[in-house]
């Protein structure tokens, strides 16, 4: 974002390379999972608080929200092809939607005994993808319809942190413990 570098930590960071200085954001305790908005905001989860923050562009002011489930430790967020932005609720089993333009939510509960989402990415098409961090399986979120389709993975303990998809339309995602990179092909060119 213009240049600058955002840390996640205790507390959120953010370091310019022109002036070579920090700013902290005290008030973001526990931030976690920075990521870019199409204009320049930073959108952050604070974990141990359940919430998440938005950091203005151009003021540089910092809002914070709480998630809709008390007590949910998000992890990753994300932000759509729409402006969406998207919070995995990882104790509570949950995809969070929030609408930035008005402050809306609207939550998806996932299949299985303990969904655990964690890693977040969208294809093409702008179907959710996670990573179930204890059932070790992927799931598909159709946010239109709110079907999820979950996929079983190839190793146990995958512990998927992140899902990057590339030019050819391929998830790819790292799964430390079994010490492998790999992707996956999504259907219909996702």
């Amino acid at each position: 974002l213009n240049g600058n570098v955002w840390s996640s930590g205790y507390p959120l960071s953010k370091f310019d390379p022109k002036t070579e200085k920090f700013t902290d954001y005290p008030e973001a305790r526990h931030s976690y999972s920075p990521c870019v908005d199409a204009e320049g905001n930073v959108w952050v989860t604070l974990s141990g608080e359940s919430e998440f923050a938005k950091i203005d562009a151009k003021t540089g002011k910092l809002t914070k929200w709480p998630t809709p489930t008390p007590k949910s430790y998000p992890r990753r967020i994300e932000v759509d092809h729409d402006g969406m932005v998207w919070i995995g609720e990882f104790l509570t089993g949950k995809l969070a939607r929030f609408d930035p333009k008005t402050e809306t939510f609207k939550e998806y509960v996932l299949p299985g005994p303990d969904p655990t989402p964690y890693a977040l990415g969208f294809d093409r098409n702008n179907q959710v993808w996670y990573s179930s961090h204890n059932q070790d399986t992927i799931g598909r979120l159709d946010p239109k319809t709110g079907k999820v389709t979950e996929y079983p993975l190839p190793y146990p303990d995958n512990a998927i942190k992140e899902f990057l998809i590339d030019s050819q339309g391929r998830m790819w995602f790292g799964t430390p413990p079994n010490n492998k990179v790999g992707y996956f092909i999504l259907p219909n060119g996702g």
